[in-house]
């Protein structure tokens, strides 16, 4: 416990997880975007035979889909180092290097919501880098 300025024992601040929560929700919404626009595609392989049904042009819907999972994954692992009390910044800095070349090629893309998460990502590692 520590003790506030009226010398009264106050509970310890418990970290609170920013970063990850915001990349597990733009990762969720690329899933659904993903899923919701490749429909017909997902219906025409699960018809004709799931396995091994995404080569050519529907490889475009695997990766779309499966990258939206691995940032899922990233993003719980992030909460969980987050709910650690600190933000390395060398999370924070790959995540701005991924966004930055992702808007960079494609402007008008989720990288946007990517990129406002690296932000919030690296104010979060200065925060929590001045904790003692």
């Amino acid at each position: 416990m520590t003790v506030n300025r009226t010398g009264n024992p106050s509970p310890p601040t418990r970290a609170r997880a920013y970063v990850g929560p915001g990349l597990l929700a733009v990762c969720a919404l690329h899933i659904i975007v993903g899923v919701v626009d490749a429909a017909p595609v997902l219906v025409e392989a699960a018809t004709e035979g799931w396995f091994g049904a995404f080569t050519g042009e529907r490889a475009t819907v695997l990766w779309f889909l499966m990258t939206g999972a691995v940032g899922v994954v990233a993003g719980v692992a992030i909460t969980r180092v987050e709910l650690s009390g600190r933000l390395p910044w060398m999370i924070s800095g790959v995540l701005l290097a991924t966004a930055g070349i992702g808007v960079s090629m494609a402007p008008t893309s989720g990288f946007v919501l990517v990129l406002a998460v690296a932000i919030l990502a690296l104010a979060r590692s200065w925060y929590t880098s001045r904790k003692p």
